[in-house]
């Protein structure tokens, strides 16, 4: 088990939002079924989500469209799925109490913190605002302002850059194995969790 004090000895702590700050794996599983099935794909699991976690709806729509022949743009899928999942489910996320409360003490301690997720800006905001982090959280990075997202490293770096910090000096929080891949090929180290619980042993090094 990792010691707590430990975690609060990094300059900078940067938190995954989608499974590590919140519980909304099954909703965004909700919101994508509700869409697939209007244009002839399969129910998209819980299970798999999880699996692919992190990654953002505009690949996971293309990924979709491609593996089932959906001949659609893949952005009108992904803007149905965001608009869907804005009005009809994130209202219902519950947070992790667990790792927010992690979020909140390391600021406390005079530690910068960021959240660097696959959601989008304006689901993210919501978030923080409904979880009412917004007073301790630095800075954001969501899949809409940068380029390539997970699992390639750009929006840890970037959550680093806004920081003022260097990889080295970040401890990353995730759940997914895709996030935990581009925690390491940006360098940092990291923290394992799963619904709201810390399941590393240790720290996850570069």
């Amino acid at each position: 088990m990792i010691d707590k004090n430990k975690i609060f000895e990094f300059k900078y702590i940067i938190f995954d939002l989608d499974g590590t700050l919140c519980d909304t794996e099954h909703l965004h599983a909700d919101a994508w079924t509700a869409v697939a099935q209007k244009y002839g794909m399969p129910p998209i699991t819980h299970e798999l989500l999880i699996k692919i976690g992190g990654i953002s709806t505009i690949n996971l729509s293309k990924m979709f469209c491609q593996q089932y022949g959906i001949d659609v743009d893949p952005q009108i899928i992904a803007d149905e799925k965001a608009q869907n999942y804005f009005d009809n489910f994130l209202p219902k996320t519950q947070k992790f109490e667990s790792i927010c409360s992690i979020l909140r003490e390391a600021h406390d301690r005079g530690i910068k913190t960021a959240i660097a997720t696959g959601s989008q800006i304006k689901e993210t905001n919501y978030l923080i605002e409904l979880f009412g982090l917004t007073a301790y959280v630095d800075a954001v990075v969501t899949a809409d302002q940068i380029k390539n997202g997970k699992p390639a490293p750009d929006t840890y770096l970037e959550a680093c850059k806004r920081l003022n910090a260097t990889p080295s000096e970040c401890l990353v929080f995730e759940d997914t194995p895709i996030g935990l891949q581009g925690v390491k090929a940006a360098g940092m180290t990291c923290i394992k969790v799963f619904e709201g619980k810390i399941v590393s042993d240790d720290f996850i090094k570069p």
